[in-house]
């Protein structure tokens, strides 16, 4: 595989990270993941707006982010990437040395992109998928897409472990997101999904799905789903750039309705298929 790095195309075992990286010393960086469609980034003026608050947010030094499409379809063509893919972009504060938690606001950010053959995820998105609730043990800051995932990945490997797709969190009494995915309900033919907060991640595809919703008179609204209530609810479904529209259809065991994807799901994941047709 050819990735970019601060400047070079490299094959990834040529590529050599600093040990004083301050991203590989204290997780300090952010990232963003991207998709296309028929070949075209989808959403990528929203996806580089959210890179651009996470950088600000985090103060790292970097504005080249008119460069970053451009890099993307290069790592694409050097890997002789033919059909639809994914791309990661990371960018960590720097080097710097010695280790100390205080940073040089001028320091210099490294910047590494790679992309990915996209997976048929066609059983998932037909049948649904089984998940699990964890207990929400991240930071205050889950509105930063931040490289420090530890809370995130050891929750997602409990989930594969268990044969479960996605591990979603519950904070005190509520239930927050999902380890890379935002998380949806219906109830009566409402969807509900936790309001924005520095509790969950403003997802592109979240929301893509209240512009859908708002646009067909499909009732929705941003309020907590509380934990106590969970297994009251008539349909779940997950969204993410990769996850897309992705139905739920067991929780801890527990299979919801009758074990497949609910129609409102359904009619929204045609929706969003329709959008990405016209974008």
């Amino acid at each position: 595989m050819i990735a970019y790095y601060n400047g070079s195309y490299l094959p990834v075992d040529k590529i050599s990270v600093s040990p004083f990286d301050r991203g590989f010393l204290f997780s300090d960086g952010v990232y963003e993941a991207l998709r296309t469609y028929n070949r075209k980034l989808f959403m990528i003026q929203n996806h580089l707006d959210r890179l651009r608050y996470s950088i600000e947010q985090t103060n790292i030094n970097f504005t080249e982010f008119d460069k970053l499409e451009k890099i993307i379809f290069t790592c694409a063509e050097k890997n002789n990437i033919a059909k639809d893919f994914s791309a990661y972009i990371q960018i960590t504060r720097g080097i710097s040395f010695p280790r100390t938690h205080h940073y040089n606001e001028h320091i210099k950010s490294n910047l590494f992109v790679f992309t990915t053959e996209l997976k048929n995820r066609e059983q998932e998105l037909t049948n649904g998928v089984s998940i699990i609730l964890e207990r929400d043990i991240r930071w205050n800051r889950c509105d930063i897409k931040s490289v420090s995932l530890l809370p995130n990945v050891m929750a997602n490997q409990n989930a594969f472990i268990n044969g479960c797709y996605e591990a979603v969190f519950y904070r005190d009494t509520f239930i927050t997101e999902g380890s890379h995915t935002n998380f949806f309900a219906v109830k009566d033919g409402k969807v509900i999904t936790a309001p924005l907060s520095n509790f969950i991640l403003n997802g592109v595809t979240r929301n893509i799905v209240f512009k859908l919703c708002n646009e067909n008179d499909i009732p929705i609204e941003e309020s907590y789903i509380l934990l106590a209530d969970v297994f009251n609810y008539d349909e779940f479904f997950l969204t993410g750039t990769l996850t897309e529209i992705t139905p739920v259809v067991k929780i801890d065991n527990n299979i919801i309705g009758n074990g497949s994807p609910g129609l409102l799901t359904k009619k929204i994941q045609k929706l969003f298929y329709d959008f990405v047709r016209s974008y």
